[in-house]
């Protein structure tokens, strides 16, 4: 069973084709997937994991808005 995710929740597209993914669950996996299958990307886990889909899928140059100021230590 394939479920599209809904636009009103924060879900970073697929690094690698630029689609949003959907959700599809596979016994008893979640599995969070690019529709597009030559891409190969997916997250799947007990539950439905976006935080480690968007920590896969974001843009190496971009900075996460919780950065802390790096203090020196020696």
């Amino acid at each position: 069973m394939i479920i599209q995710v809904q636009p009103n929740i924060q879900c970073e597209n697929c690094i690698k084709c630029g689609r949003r993914p959907h959700v599809e669950q596979q016994k008893k996996y979640w599995v969070l997937t690019c529709p597009n299958k030559s891409c190969k990307n997916l997250v799947k886990s007990l539950t439905v994991d976006f935080e480690t889909w968007n920590r896969l899928n974001k843009k190496i140059n971009e900075v996460p808005a919780s950065a802390d100021t790096l203090k020196r230590t020696a």
